[in-house]
């Protein structure tokens, strides 16, 4: 995973929906940056079930952060090159990793970088919507899990899209957001830091504790 850090490269994009005047405004939601890696983080009393099923099993949490990898590295206790090698060039399985807590975000990730975001309610419909079409589904329509994750409240679930260079982590969070209305081209952002920079120009970057 970490080899995006080397690769740059663009690509054309569908004119995304644009993010709605401050006035209108209505739903809060948060971009987390773990190092090379980011997610997303919602407000579980504001997904819409039909829209993002995951909230029903979080629903005694505030908060629910979303992200997207490699199967294997993901899921890796420890770094091995061969793992890393494998994740990046050739095609491989894919997970959601799912965090549920409670307390502020920058409290509970408090060596992260955190952006505040504000999205009306139709592109934060479109958001849940992106995310949800993220999961795979077994033949009963019900999200596959795959067991603990990385944090005590987390877990993994079965993705649908294969892992591999230049499709990455960060360029699924950059997509999840073009697609609730931020200008942004995903392939432009593959490293953490730049979808981070670029994403501070439409909200705030909350003081590390």
């Amino acid at each position: 995973m970490l080899l995006f850090l080397f690769f740059s490269g663009s690509a054309g994009c569908a004119p995304p929906r644009q993010v709605s005047p401050e006035s209108e405004k209505k739903k809060t939601l948060y971009l987390v940056g773990h190092d090379w890696h980011t997610g997303i983080v919602l407000p579980a009393a504001a997904i819409p079930d039909p829209l993002l099923p995951i909230r029903r099993f979080y629903d005694k949490y505030e908060y629910i952060e979303l992200s997207w990898g490699d199967e294997d590295f993901f899921k890796s206790a420890e770094f091995k090159v061969g793992t890393l090698l494998k994740a990046a060039l050739l095609p491989s399985a894919s997970v959601m990793h799912v965090v549920g807590f409670n307390g502020p975000v920058i409290d509970y990730f408090p060596l992260s970088d955190v952006i505040k975001l504000s999205l009306t309610e139709q592109n934060f419909l479109h958001l849940c919507e992106f995310i949800s079409n993220s999961f795979d589904y077994d033949q009963q329509g019900k999200m596959v899990n795959l067991g603990p994750g990385l944090y005590r409240n987390s877990h993994f679930y079965r993705a649908r899209e294969k892992y591999y260079l230049p499709k990455t982590c960060n360029v699924w969070t950059a997509k999840a957001l073009q697609r609730a209305g931020y200008p942004i081209s995903p392939y432009m952002t593959i490293r953490a830091k730049s979808l981070l920079e670029r994403m501070e120009e439409f909200g705030e970057r909350l003081d590390k504790k």
